[in-house]
């Protein structure tokens, strides 16, 4: 009898079991599924994980505490050096070119004949008309002899002297016309490149060559709109050519109308140019000195840029918001720059943390002041 328990007791265990699996299999939606998770990378305690923003609101910032300074202010262009006038020369009458004797890239001085043309009958005419001249001065002293003595009347001498003054005149322009024969340089330059050669024909308007202005020489430049208008012409300008040296020069045209596609206004900038040192078409940085105003000055590693480009300074604002302040550079060298655009006293962010985000409050540390 004891037997048959305890089989029948194990019978019973058994479909106890299979009724708890059954449960646990069965589809219950009452139940929250857990879900399944796949790790990538093993989180390491003791490294911090990265803040996507760059940065974390409270964090310590090192900044430098920057008191402006009267100083004079400078507008810093890039420019490129430009002839002062170039002019193409051209020929003010016809005939066939029979001279051409100076070769492109030599300095001409003011008159020098840079072609030569055929005369045809023009000396012919010009001796013919100061022949003529000679006679009509006779006979207008002749007459005038006379008409002192009373020989002659006033009427005879009037008509001398108009035809001695006519004669003067076909003087006058027959020598024009042999000068127009010979096409000269208008103005001490080089000659930068011949356009006729000996036995091109050549009318009124018909080129010679080119000369251009090297001295003075000329760095063309742009300027914004906002010192635009605190430039005018005969301000004083320093000039610091790719090779490092620096020329001083002043200013000599400020534009009146923006350029449409950069909407900044051309400058002009005149210095001397002895023997044309300087040649046209080399880069060159120009300064000019509009005032006095405040400025910072500050290492150039802490110039950056914002999303739109400009370049500025960050600063710690009102409240520890970490912000940026637009600034123009006016003046300074490789190893600090002066800067405006900032309020007069300010906490700059020190260089060297780019991981630093705009618009997060920050707790400043000052540069050499522990913390």
């Amino acid at each position: 009898m004891t037997r048959w328990i305890t089989v029948l007791a194990g019978i019973a265990a058994l479909f106890g079991a299979y009724a708890g699996l059954r449960s646990l299999m069965s589809d219950d939606s009452s139940r929250t599924p857990i879900a399944s998770v796949e790790a990538h990378a093993v989180p390491v305690l003791d490294k911090p994980l990265a803040d996507p923003r760059g940065g974390r609101d409270g964090m310590r910032v090192a900044v430098h505490r920057s008191t402006a300074e009267v100083r004079p202010i400078y507008v810093t262009l890039s420019g490129r050096t430009e002839a002062a006038r170039t002019v193409t020369v051209k020929a003010e009458t016809t005939g066939a070119v029979t001279a051409a004797p100076v070769k492109p890239g030599t300095v001409v001085n003011t008159g020098d004949m840079l072609c030569g043309l055929d005369l045809d009958d023009r000396d012919a005419r010009l001796k013919e008309a100061e022949a003529e001249l000679q006679a009509k001065e006779l006979d207008f002293t002749s007459a005038s002899t006379l008409a002192e003595k009373g020989w002659t009347s006033p009427a005879r001498v009037a008509s001398t002297k108009a035809a001695f003054d006519a004669a003067k005149a076909a003087v006058q322009i027959a020598r024009s016309e042999v000068a127009k024969t010979r096409v000269r340089a208008p103005f001490k330059g080089v000659f930068e490149q011949r356009l006729a050669e000996v036995g091109d024909f050549l009318s009124p308007g018909a080129p010679c060559g080119v000369v251009v202005e090297l001295d003075p020489i000329v760095v063309v430049g742009e300027a914004p709109d906002r010192f635009a208008s605190m430039l005018k012409p005969g301000a004083d300008a320093r000039l610091r050519l790719t090779d490092g040296a620096e020329i001083r020069g002043r200013v000599r045209f400020v534009a009146t109308t923006a350029n449409p596609a950069s909407g900044e206004f051309r400058i002009e900038v005149e210095m001397a140019n002895p023997e044309g040192a300087v040649s046209v078409g080399r880069s060159a940085d120009v300064r000019i000195e509009i005032g006095e105003g405040d400025a910072h000055r500050i290492a150039p590693d802490m110039l950056t840029t914002d999303a739109a480009g400009r370049i500025g300074v960050r600063y710690i604002d009102v409240g520890g918001i970490i912000s940026f302040a637009p600034a123009d550079v006016v003046g300074g060298s490789a190893e600090s720059v002066w800067v405006t655009g900032l309020p007069s006293e300010a906490l700059l962010v020190a260089e060297g943390q780019g991981n630093i985000t705009l618009g997060l409050r920050a707790t400043p540390v000052i540069a050499g002041e522990g913390g």
